[in-house]
């Protein structure tokens, strides 16, 4: 008989397991609230309850206990990093598929995370507790502006605050009742803001006595603390760097005595050669694909080993990298007004092809809310980093989104970057070229929107037929979209010339 595993999550996390869990011969069990009943996640479940949140740990383990789970997998996010969840899971006598309790305790605290890393001899930021504006000040007169502040449990990126200069020391109560609503923890620290370094991931796995690396990727293009675009391995080209950081993270998994999977965050400053750790992150990451795809191991299954087997039958010799991986997050957003955006999804098409792979929480019908939500992770696979890097520009000009704007314009102009293509960019990268390539967008959808309305008051039937089916400019295919651009020309022409004599 299968082994039952529920999860407890919703969108393209719960699809990527089931996908494992259904090629591994488990049987995967689901959860849905109201506004999914259209989720592709629904699909890969062989049975499944409704609940009225995927937050409400409560419903979710007697969901699991109804439909007879042995164990539960949490995803990512949501529950995943609340070590009260797993904890109620085991008493109540199901197993929980990612890193025990105290561990998941241990990396959520940020503060005995850099007290461990110091007692390894990792390097740190310099950091203090800070209670008031007192205490801010007495930091800054050693280390001067920009400062940043975070919450101790904060996690995903929430909760910071960047101080510019001493203007902006108010922001600090602000946040200690964010923490204290948030968290239930309102302590906050203070470390120096450095700018334009690489974000370095190291992906650990262990099952309680051993501890192995799956090696480096790189998250350093961000959109406000977002991780867009992911690639394995690194770009670090500095002799014996990535060895040293490779170490280090073993050293922490090895001191926690990691049991399942652990992401180890280092800030590489490339103008002083230093390397500091950032934070420690328990359980499966968004990001891990493209180290399955340069490692051949599929991590989700490791997990499942490590929790139901107590092993994860890997050795560090037999780990190797093969080839370079890319991802794109693919989000609900509106690039001009920087918010969410809802909608109904009415046409989603995939990208395919060699190489090319989509973990996606859409289809048509399905209604995306008012909130930042992670509809597709696109993945490109290759055998070097230029033919991967161009399989995911091929596949993000074949994807296509309707109903939500999203933000697929603004990962296409990052992509043909050439700071991207040589690999030389940092976390300054996006946060220097946005205006640039907002504006630039802006300018492009004036200019399709001059064509459309030329097309439409002078252009033949044909013209506006295909402006109907939505397909003008990169939405068509090549042959239409050049002889529409060509026509829209003229006529764009002739509307400006009316436009003057009026």
């Amino acid at each position: 008989m299968s082994r039952r595993i529920l999860i407890a999550n919703k969108g393209e996390v719960a699809v990527r397991i089931a996908r494992t869990l259904i090629e591994k011969g488990y049987h995967p069990l689901g959860v849905y609230v109201s506004n999914d009943e259209l989720s592709p996640h629904r699909r890969y479940m062989v049975e499944e309850v409704k609940i009225s949140s995927y937050t409400n740990a409560e419903e979710i383990i007697e969901a699991a206990l109804e439909l007879g789970a042995e164990a539960i997998h949490p995803g990512y996010g949501l529950l995943e990093s609340e070590p009260g969840f797993s904890q109620e899971v085991a008493r109540r006598g199901l197993i929980f598929i990612g890193p025990p309790p105290g561990q998941i305790e241990f990396a959520r605290d940020k503060l005995a995370v850099k007290t461990l890393a110091e007692k390894l001899e990792i390097p740190t930021l310099p950091w203090s507790l800070v209670k008031n504006e007192e205490d801010l000040e007495e930091f800054a007169r050693t280390y001067g502006y920009p400062l940043i502040l975070k919450p101790v449990k904060g996690n995903w990126g929430r909760g910071l605050r960047i101080l510019w200069s001493e203007k902006d020391r108010d922001q600090l109560k602000t946040l200690i009742r964010e923490a204290e609503k948030i968290y239930r923890d309102s302590r906050i620290y203070v470390e120096p803001y450095i700018t334009g370094v690489k974000h370095i991931e190291i992906q650990l796995i262990g099952d309680g006595e051993k501890v192995i690396h799956l090696y480096d990727r790189e998250c350093s293009i961000q959109d406000n603390y977002m991780k867009i675009i992911v690639e394995a391995p690194s770009t670090l080209q500095v002799n014996g760097l990535r060895e040293k950081i490779l170490n280090y993270a073993l050293s922490i998994g090895e001191a926690v005595r990691l049991r399942n999977l652990a992401t180890i965050e280092f800030l590489y400053d490339a103008r002083s050669r230093s390397v500091f750790l950032n934070e420690v992150n328990m359980g499966l990451s968004p990001e891990h694909v493209v180290t399955e795809a340069v490692t051949r191991i599929d991590l989700v299954e490791k997990q499942v080993e490590a929790a139901l087997y107590s092993t994860i039958g890997l050795k560090q010799e037999n780990v190797s990298l093969n080839g370079w991986a890319f991802q794109a997050k693919i989000f609900n957003k509106n690039i001009f007004r920087d918010e969410p955006s809802s909608g109904l999804i009415k046409t989603y098409n995939e990208p395919n092809g060699l190489g090319i792979a989509c973990d996606t929480g859409i289809a048509p019908g399905v209604k995306v809310r008012d909130e930042y939500t992670l509809l597709v992770k696109v993945l490109a696979w290759g055998s070097s980093r230029l033919i991967a890097l161009n399989r995911l520009k091929r596949a993000l000009n074949d994807i296509y989104i309707d109903g939500v704007h999203t933000n697929i314009p603004v990962l296409r102009e990052i992509l043909d970057s050439k700071d991207v293509e040589n690999g030389i960019y940092n976390t300054r990268f996006f946060v220097e070229k946005r205006d640039e390539i907002i504006s630039k967008l802006r300018e492009r959808m004036l200019l399709h929107a001059i064509a459309s309305i030329s097309l439409i008051e002078y252009g033949s039937k044909e013209a506006r037929k295909i402006l109907g089916e939505g397909k003008l400019g990169a939405e068509k295919i090549m042959e239409e979209a050049s002889r529409t651009k060509r026509t829209a020309w003229f006529y764009y022409a002739r509307l400006r010339e009316r436009i003057r004599r009026k």
